[in-house]
């Protein structure tokens, strides 16, 4: 048993530092400038310290400092941190919480991010984190080291980016982090191989840091917190969901992350159907699709989708325990379709509740996209009353399938309205914010079909919402100096 000491010196390490240092690190990230202020595409009413990457950066490096001196304690050098890539991976994974540092505090182009991010990924590639080779069942197929690092790579850069893209609703990344480290760990130990250095501490950071990121928030991971999350989960899920040939446990790992997995697959192809740049952020992903189903109830969205999560890393666990590798009866493989269908079906289910998943709208996403940016181009030129009146509006209404539009200020009094109510159709609100994210209306939307099913208009609507705002501050003059870029 004393093998486990120094694991649990090092998980109760790197709680205690997010516990106790938490405070620390916020006023150290108001000092320093790292602030996320309200804007459109976020869900927060004030601005609040991008201090995540921080906090976990140094409970991570706390906790192998603690495992070090435990195993040195006990006399367990020569069985502990054998495999010294886990350390060596500490370079690449500080590099990745230095980018998002950096824009943090300024914006960087994507062209950087991605760069910096591909040289990381090949430096773990290197340290033999790598994709060798890809299984499913007892199937496995080994690639040369020509093809075995552009894979590697791709899939580091893209689930490092993943998590940073869910990091959108207040507890949404640490805790699809908690759940993916744990079943890292888990995987790990199955294995026989104790390779939990990293995993299971930076895990309890992930969950510690939910005490500041869930409910009010009172800190954010920021891109620095998100993306280390991403990358270490990468990396460390490249070492424990393999076959016993070698090869990457393609079925598992992809249950293992689906969340950040489905989110980032569903979104870059979206945005290419849409006729979108995939690197341009927008207010699409699942977690924003959820918030409008719910009203803004952020608790519920993030609740919902960590239950997904977490059914899905439930499934590659029984994947581990009853397959391993090994040929599947008749009874297991309807099990194993089970355990992928049940997960992708509820996420499915959430983009066909928003629209997201009809046909019909994705077609038609682009030219309602063209459409909203000629009315946001108009608004701003000839004023807010001008814009909405554009003849772009019927092209727009028309396909986006919404029948009847208006805008409320806070009071319940109709500013603005276009199109022909209908009283036995339910209609999607929106609420809309000023500068401080203080509420000074909302946006309704009415069309033939349920009202979740708006929600893909109302994200197409964003472009508009500074010519709403100017609407709202005609009617009340208080907001004419509201900053409601986004």
């Amino acid at each position: 048993m004393l093998e486990y000491v120094p694991y649990a010196a090092g998980i109760s390490a790197a709680a205690l530092v997010v516990f106790a240092g938490g405070r620390w690190f916020r006023r150290s990230a108001w000092r320093l400038g790292l602030i996320d202020g309200p804007k459109l595409r976020g869900v927060h009413a004030e601005p609040v310290a991008k201090s995540g990457g921080m906090t976990i950066a140094a409970a991570l490096v706390a906790s192998l400092l603690a495992q070090m001196i435990a195993a040195r304690a006990l006399g367990l050098d020569g069985a502990y941190l054998t495999d010294i890539d886990h350390l060596y991976l500490l370079l690449p994974a500080l590099a990745i919480a230095g980018l998002g540092l950096m824009d943090d505090l300024h914006p960087l182009g994507a062209a950087a991010k991605l760069l910096v991010q591909g040289a990381a990924g090949t430096v773990a590639w290197f340290l033999s984190f790598k994709i060798g080779g890809v299984g499913a069942g007892a199937a496995s197929l080994m690639l040369p080291d020509t093809l075995s690092l552009p894979v590697t790579v791709v899939f580091i850069v893209a689930v490092t980016n993943a998590y940073n893209m869910i990091d959108g609703v207040d507890g949404l990344c640490s805790g699809a982090a908690f759940i993916a480290l744990v079943g890292i760990g888990l995987f790990a130990a199955g294995a026989g191989e104790f390779r939990l250095e990293l995993a299971l501490p930076l895990g309890a950071a992930a969950l510690a840091f939910m005490r500041f990121n869930f409910g009010k928030p009172k800190a954010f991971l920021g891109d620095s917190g998100s993306m280390l999350l991403g990358f270490l989960i990468a990396t460390l899920a490249l070492r424990a969901v393999v076959t016993p040939a070698g090869a990457i446990d393609v079925i598992p790992l992809f249950l293992l992350l689906s969340l950040p997995i489905v989110d980032i697959t569903f979104v870059f192809f979206r945005r290419l159907i849409q006729g979108a740049s995939p690197l341009r952020a927008d207010r699409g992903h699942i977690h924003h699709i959820l918030l409008l189903l719910f009203e803004g109830n952020s608790l519920r969205t993030t609740l919902t989708l960590l239950f997904m999560g977490a059914l899905g890393a439930a499934g590659a666990m029984w994947f581990k325990l009853n397959t391993n590798g090994g040929e599947l009866t008749a009874v297991q493989a309807v099990l194993a379709g089970a355990a992928i269908a049940l997960p992708l079906g509820l996420y499915y289910a959430v983009y066909a509740m928003g629209g997201y998943a009809s046909w019909h709208n994705l077609r038609n996403a682009g030219a309602a996209t063209d459409a909203a940016m000629a009315m946001a181009d108009a608004g701003a030129e000839s004023g807010a009353v001008a814009g909405l009146t554009d003849a772009a509006l019927i092209d727009w209404m028309a396909l986006t399938d919404v029948t009847a539009i208006a805008l409320f200020d806070d009071d319940g009094n109709r500013v603005w309205s276009a199109g022909v109510p209908d009283p036995g159709h339910e209609a999607l609100n929106i609420p809309l914010y000023a500068s401080g994210r203080v509420r000074r209306g909302r946006l309704v939307l009415q069309g033939p079909g349920r009202a979740g099913a708006l929600a893909f208009a109302a994200h197409l609507l964003l472009p508009l919402y500074p010519v709403f705002m100017e609407l709202l501050a005609l009617r009340a003059p208080e907001l004419a100096t509201a900053d409601t870029r986004a």
